[in-house]
């Protein structure tokens, strides 16, 4: 009892620390941003823009900006172009594709860090973005096939209440309660994903796994380094994972070419935590999570086949 009393309490403390002093400023910024261009119709014309070119991959304006948030800031960015999306009612052909690419791409928090490491964060970027478009490719047809043809966002809809917000401090304002709803929605499935990284650390299951599986990992050719770096991704994240391979590479020198080729598996949302904020943040993306989940699983393995060749 103590064991999950002391695992509860770090838990939250842990989640209160990332929902509140990281996860709260940067959607903050990034709502506040998406509200703005909204307002001033800006989006209307990226997404007039892109959409003929990745229309073709299943994707609108706002899943475009969403892989580039993930990308280029944080696996919880493309939360406030998703919710825009929800917002406007976008067609689930377009919400599994955004969704889908989301899972399958490298988060910049997860991939700027290895910089340090002697790996070149903008080939993972790169490689994560080819993995998003085959899996929002897929996330697109499987849903196209059993639904109506999609509604493209046209990001220039505005609700009556939202007539009045043509200024920057409206938007601020708009963006910061938006940013704080997402926050409480996120917390509880935080705190409980951190809790069981915990239980499993504290309890010693994570080190008996590895020793029952002994024999399949000797089959498989994986050390049970491969099998912590693997499980700590599933259960806490790629953020997680990455500050346990610079741990471990100042003990073992880990080669930059062994950790490029394990990005593609360890390094996007795909887990325990991501799945949980984004579901959590977006609740219209719970009716294609299966989708998502089985099309970004198609671009992971791409991901993995491209760097294979490097």
């Amino acid at each position: 009892m103590t064991i999950l009393i002391t695992a509860i309490l770090d838990a939250g403390r842990s989640a209160v620390d990332i929902a509140i002093f990281t996860f709260l400023p940067l959607m903050i910024v990034t709502f506040s941003l998406m509200r703005y261009l909204e307002s001033v119709s800006a989006l209307r014309s990226i997404a007039g823009k892109v959409n003929p070119l990745f229309g073709l991959f299943g994707l609108d304006g706002l899943g475009v900006l969403s892989i580039i948030q993930l990308s280029l800031v944080s696996s919880a960015a493309p939360v406030a172009a998703l919710t825009l999306m929800a917002h406007k009612r976008t067609s689930e052909k377009f919400m599994a594709a955004a969704f889908a690419a989301v899972l399958a791409a490298a988060p910049a928090n997860a991939s700027f860090p290895l910089a340090s490491l002697g790996v070149d964060p903008g080939s993972i970027i790169i490689n994560g973005i080819c993995g998003a478009l085959v899996a929002s490719t897929l996330a697109g047809w499987i849903v196209g096939r059993r639904s109506l043809p999609g509604k493209i966002s046209s990001c220039d809809r505005t609700d009556d209440h939202d007539v009045g917000r043509r200024d920057l401090l409206a938007s601020i304002n708009r963006g910061g309660a938006d940013a704080i709803g997402v926050i409480a929605a996120i917390l509880p499935m935080l705190v409980i994903s951190l809790a069981l990284v915990g239980l499993t650390q504290s309890t010693g299951a994570l080190s008996a796994f590895t020793s029952v599986a002994q024999p399949l990992l000797q089959l498989l050719g994986a050390s049970q380094q491969d099998v912590l770096f693997f499980l700590t991704k599933c259960l806490a994240g790629s953020s997680a994972t990455v500050t346990l391979l610079l741990d471990a590479h100042k003990e073992l020198s880990l080669p930059p070419e062994k950790i490029i080729h394990g990005s593609a598996f360890l390094l996007n949302p795909l887990d325990l935590p991501g799945l949980s904020i984004l579901i959590a943040s977006v609740p219209a993306l719970r009716s294609v999570a299966g989708v998502a989940v089985f099309s970004a699983l198609a671009g992971i393995l791409v991901r993995t086949a491209l760097l294979s060749w490097l």
